[in-house]
């Protein structure tokens, strides 16, 4: 199915017991009123699964995957202080 991560700057081979599958659905209309379904699989690596997230952008008749940098999470440092007497 795939070869290696869709991460075009990583060269990680695909393991079935490795990495993570995206399913991305995107519903596509035309003039006439009908919708399809258009379903895309996406694999990635997992140091890029957990750095990124597929997602999809329509503009006209493109669809493109993008890889959108997952947000980085909150610092574990506390903003409480304590006092040592």
């Amino acid at each position: 199915m795939f070869g290696r991560c869709a991460n075009p700057a990583c060269s990680t081979s695909r393991h079935p017991d490795q990495g993570k599958l995206f399913r991305l659905d995107v519903e596509i209309g035309n003039t006439a009123g009908m919708t399809k379904i258009k379903t895309a699989y996406v694999w990635l690596c997992d140091g890029c699964a957990r750095r990124m997230n597929p997602r999809i952008e329509v503009a006209g008749n493109t669809v493109r995957v993008l890889l959108a940098a997952l947000p980085k999470p909150p610092s574990l440092r506390s903003s409480y202080s304590a006092s040592v007497n």
